[in-house]
């Protein structure tokens, strides 16, 4: 480390550590960070990823679908990356997910969702079936969760930009599980960025103590009787960890500790006294000197199934497309997509499809009223009316198969040809002669990547800016 840790935090590392926390000095100094990669389960699965994809991967103890990278490895510009295969995490990021425990078809918040590592692994968990509302209150951070969900292929999510307590005035008790991962003095990250180092003090942590009690209070609102409430935070101070968690426990009479099991990696938490009245071994932690992974703090909390009755969410209410916006779209689905189990969803007519201005969505069913909330998308975004055309949206790509789409391209990884598409720029068109402005779904190794348009015999890159490599 070339950045000197504050004394204040080596006398809390020292007290909590004790006579381990000479191993834990030992391996901030001397080991590596350790990378992680998390694949996609919508799209493929780990053991067909692992014969596709060229570095050697190990498996996490608290995540099947998650790997620990080789030393040395740089995947985030690779083809599989942008075709949304796999999220780049640090490995002990993966847990508070796994914790939350989702299942399909339930009704599940996100609510400090950015940049989407955890989100992503949620809608991994529910199969695309339920409903995950994503939201966080940063509008420019909201921007990228957007955009990590739109590759994940996600269907079943709408992403607010809210504050806590906008939300449980909206919403109250409807959730079926709730993950809060908290803003926090970012201890566990001090390896990755020595840049925190530099921000952290006492007097900042305390802030972030404050922080967390006022998103925990809202969250604990959200849960429905029944329900799960999971907290993470990526730091070691206690205050904001087992303390927040006993804080709240304290004014949430109707929330007790759901232990985590143990597993290899994990170990419990560190109780404020004793007696440990909030059960708080049965949160969990994750050290660097003991796990594959740097700092992270996990708690589930578990609201009483006697606790004030649970308020049935209000149904939102849809935008029917015009005639002209339906005419529009079905031209475009009639030439560039087949009718399959896949999309029979948002073919044209299908009941789950919502226009908000010129914007197409698929409305997940069962979504809660959302009017009066700030709303990043509605849905499932398939892309927008210009005029008299409709553009398909890097999202709807993403979220198909390539037995989706009528006309398809498919690359192998190290194609000239893929990677001029991949920096933007047009190629000749390979494939038999195709009607001019026809869309072109694009895909490495069969899988999708986004939208080429054949233009006077070449083939036109719509990829968005932000997934080009450059």
């Amino acid at each position: 480390m070339t950045t000197p840790f504050p004394n204040d935090f080596i006398t809390e590392i020292n007290r909590l550590l004790g006579e381990q926390s000479s191993r834990f000095w030992d391996n901030q100094e001397t080991t590596p960070t350790i990378s992680g990669l998390r694949v996609n389960t919508l799209k493929t699965n780990p053991e067909l990823f692992r014969t596709i994809f060229s570095a050697k991967l190990k498996t996490l103890p608290w995540a099947d679908d998650g790997f620990q990278l080789p030393q040395g490895s740089n995947p985030g510009k690779h083809p599989f990356h942008s075709a949304g295969l796999y999220y780049l995490q640090e490995p002990s990021a993966m847990a508070p997910a796994a914790a939350l425990d989702p299942q399909p078809g339930e009704l599940v918040l996100d609510l400090c969702a950015a940049p989407g590592g955890k989100a992503t692994q949620i809608l991994s968990l529910m199969e695309n079936q339920g409903l995950l509302i994503a939201n966080d209150s940063n509008p420019r951070r909201v921007q990228a969760l957007a955009r990590n969900i739109e590759r994940w292929g996600a269907r079943n999510t709408v992403i607010t930009n809210e504050i806590p307590r906008r939300l449980a005035e909206h919403f109250g008790p409807v959730f079926d599980r709730v993950l809060v991962d908290a803003p926090c003095s970012g201890e566990g990250t001090f390896r990755i960025d020595p840049g925190e180092i530099k921000k952290w003090s006492i007097n900042f942590s305390k802030r972030c103590k404050l922080i967390q009690d006022e998103i925990l209070w809202f969250a604990g609102k959200m849960v429905r009787p029944g329900g799960i409430l999971v907290y993470s935070t990526c730091t070691f101070n206690q205050q904001e960890n087992e303390g927040s968690v006993m804080r709240f426990l304290q004014a949430n009479t109707d929330f007790v500790v759901d232990p985590i099991p143990l597993q290899p990696g994990f170990s419990t938490g560190i109780p404020l006294s004793k007696a440990d009245p909030g059960n708080l071994k049965g949160t969990v932690r994750i050290w660097p000197h003991l796990a594959p992974g740097e700092g992270h703090f996990i708690a589930r909390l578990r609201k009483s199934e006697n606790s004030v009755s649970r308020q049935l969410p209000r149904q939102s209410t849809q935008t029917v497309l015009t005639a002209n916006q339906l005419k529009i779209y079905k031209e475009f689905f009639d030439s560039s997509l087949k009718l399959t189990p896949g999309t029979k969803i948002i073919s044209p007519g299908s009941s789950s499809l919502s226009c908000f201005g010129n914007q197409l969505y698929l409305f997940p069913p069962n979504t809660p009223q959302l009017e009066g909330l700030h709303i990043h998308h509605w849905g499932w975004s398939l892309g927008m009316f210009k005029g008299d055309r409709f553009r398909p949206s890097s999202a709807l790509a993403s979220g198909l198969t390539r037995e989706d789409s009528q006309i398809v391209i498919e690359f192998p990884v190290g194609d000239p040809n893929l990677i001029s598409y991949l920096r933007g720029s047009p190629i000749r068109y390979p494939g038999d002669v195709a009607a001019n402005s026809a869309w072109v779904l694009v895909t490495v190794e069969g899988f999708p990547l986004g939208w080429g348009k054949i233009v006077q015999g070449r083939l036109k890159s719509h990829l968005p800016s932000w997934l080009r490599h450059t």
